[in-house]
């Protein structure tokens, strides 16, 4: 009897110690969350339903009621389904083409890809106003080639609004296609074709079936990020080109409307919570506890692809059989020049910004021209003996870096308790923590500026270093939860049977290995902060200027090729920070080579 109650006390204990470690792994980021996130998104929402009488949904009715806000929603929609759209045929030869390349080939093309997804969107965007400029390098080009008379507006409009977002989202696309390609067994589409279906017809009937996982995946996470862009649209297009987003911003900042700018939020927000709910399982793929082997999932799906499920579509293809059977052995022929020059047009997208930005930043000209008639240094000089832009720029790498370092360790122990650990409400708990990544930064901003408007927060460096830290520590999430589940064990056990201690081995073997994915998460958390605008300007003030919002008006009021400087010092910190990261893990690569060297030879 007493050995029984032993034994059911000791389960006891193992029950409580099973649940109090993830609760104490989450609790730093929820107080984190409920203070800056969950707090001021329910402080919004409730200010959308009030007004000076009380409670009332007036606001909400005179956006229902209102034709303008009808066309400003239908524009965003169309946006984003067109930037998606682009984003797709764009991104699927990249993708594909990557996924079929060497290891050492695939790794530089992805390098290429995530680059630009870790550059300022306002250096990119800045450099889109030079590039599709009426004395630009594209209209002296086609200029030059007579395919046109006279020179093209494509900017301060819809064409340099719908170039300069794809260019943004165009990574956002190509790295979850990647993923679900990269997993497709090669020996199925050999098996179609050894079956007398031609490499197009195969693809067709099996490799894009089984890629619609990341197909979804990227449409959904493009959509999402499109319909609450604010710095593109605002800076490339025109009158014309109003949306949502800057409909939020225009009654927050300089109508003073702050009950209906709280109802547009609302909508917004509502409108991106359930597309995201949606599609929650495939954004929340990396946390499917099922085995990655990748092939036997992807078989499936390839093999559910091979024949054609309606029966309509069976007779269809029966009669058009020898139609399509030439079609698709025209279009074997030139597949492979065909798929390579997409997805050179796909990587000229992506790196054609920095070829202009470099360039400019060493212009000896006194104002913007390209190309430069003469180089100099004249331009780094004037940035330097500039107090108000290197004030800015050191608030700016202070506070991002500091938010940096507090969403790592925050974000850490959560990547930590959602995969280590199996608890009730983990899939929804890991949602709300990744939201910031979907919510547009502009309804978390506007929320914010409202929760906290009576408060000496708005226009500290306090305020930012909480905004930083609330839009970091996702990516810090992400990154851990991904290098988590790639993570051999081995070693942890191995120390656990030498008698170390959860913690001992913790510090010793687990944080040491996932030194590179420590530091991948602390850059990307750092990345973000840094380049942020739209929290800046509902946050800023005389004592708390970040550097892009310097940089967001001298593009607005002066377009200097101050910026371009800028670019060059981004690029060459982000290069840094890549370089000390590779070396890092390739320290750390030889290390474990080393240790199993001598493993072996014990």
């Amino acid at each position: 009897m007493i050995e029984g109650t032993t034994m059911s006390s000791t389960s006891s204990d193992r029950t409580r110690r099973e649940w109090l470690i993830p609760v104490l792994l989450l609790l730093p980021i929820a107080a984190l969350f409920l203070i800056g996130y969950v707090f001021p998104i329910s402080q919004l929402v409730l200010k959308s339903v009030q007004s000076e009488s009380g409670w009332t949904l007036k606001n909400y009715s005179e956006i229902a009621s209102s034709s303008s806000f009808f066309w400003i929603v239908l524009k965003t929609l169309k946006l984003a389904a067109t930037v998606t759209t682009i984003c797709l045929i764009v991104a699927y030869p990249l993708a594909y083409t990557i996924s079929r390349c060497s290891p050492r080939v695939a790794t530089s093309l992805l390098l290429v890809v995530t680059l630009p997804y870790l550059t300022s969107v306002l250096i990119r965007t800045y450099a889109w106003i030079v590039l599709l400029g009426p004395s630009g390098p594209i209209n002296k080009m086609l200029l030059n080639v007579g395919l046109i008379s006279e020179p093209l507006q494509m900017v301060f409009n819809s064409a340099g609004v719908y170039i300069g977002m794809v260019q943004v989202q165009l990574p956002l696309m190509v790295f979850p296609l990647y993923a679900a390609l990269v997993r497709i067994n090669p020996s199925l589409t050999n098996a179609a074709q050894s079956l007398g279906s031609p490499p197009s017809d195969a693809f067709l009937r099996v490799t894009l079936p089984a890629s619609m996982p990341g197909l979804v995946s990227g449409c959904t996470l493009v959509f999402l990020s499109c319909l609450g862009f604010y710095i593109t649209p605002e800076l490339l297009g025109g009158p014309d080109d109003y949306l949502i987003a800057q409909g939020i911003s225009l009654r927050v900042l300089i109508l003073g409307n702050f009950n209906e700018a709280a109802a547009q939020s609302s909508v917004l927000l509502i409108a991106v919570i359930l597309i995201f709910l949606v599609f929650r399982n495939r954004i929340a793929d990396e946390l499917d506890d099922r085995p990655q082997g990748g092939a036997g999932i992807s078989s499936d799906r390839a093999a559910s692809g091979l024949s054609l499920a309606h029966p309509l579509a069976g007779r269809l293809s029966s009669a058009l059989h020898g139609v399509l059977l030439r079609s698709h052995e025209l279009l074997s022929l030139v597949r492979r020049p065909l798929l390579f020059f997409c997805a050179g047009l796909a990587i000229l997208l992506l790196v054609l910004p920095f070829a202009i930005v470099v360039p400019l930043a060493f212009s000896d000209a006194p104002y913007l021209t390209f190309p430069p008639p003469a180089y100099s240094l004249r331009w780094f000089t004037r940035l330097f003996g500039n107090s108000q832009w290197l004030d800015a720029l050191s608030f700016s790498l202070r506070w991002a870096g500091f938010s940096a370092l507090l969403s790592a360790l925050v974000g850490i122990p959560a990547a930590f308790a959602l995969v280590r650990h199996r608890f009730p409400g983990r899939l929804p708990i890991y949602l709300l923590l990744i939201s910031p990544l979907i919510i547009p930064h502009v309804v978390m901003a506007v929320s914010l500026f409202f929760a906290f408007a009576k408060s000496p927060l708005i226009g500290s460096p306090l305020a930012f270093a909480l905004s930083y830290t609330l839009i970091g520590a996702p990516y810090a999430i992400v990154v851990m939860v991904a290098g988590l589940k790639r993570f051999d064990r081995t070693l942890e056990r191995a120390a656990a049977s030498l008698g170390a201690g959860p913690l001992t081995t913790l510090r010793t073997v687990t944080l040491p290995l996932l030194l590179p994915t420590l530091a991948s998460a602390a850059i990307f958390a750092f990345i973000v902060g840094f380049d942020d605008v739209v929290f800046g300007l509902f946050l800023s003030g005389p004592s708390a200027t970040p550097l892009p919002m310097r940089m967001w008006d001298n593009i607005r009021l002066e377009i200097s090729p101050q910026i371009a400087v800028i670019a060059v010092l981004f690029l060459v910190v982000l290069a840094a920070l890549c370089l000390l990261r590779l070396f890092v893990g390739a320290a750390l690569k030889g290390r474990q080579d080393r240790a199993a060297v001598r493993a072996g030879h014990g």
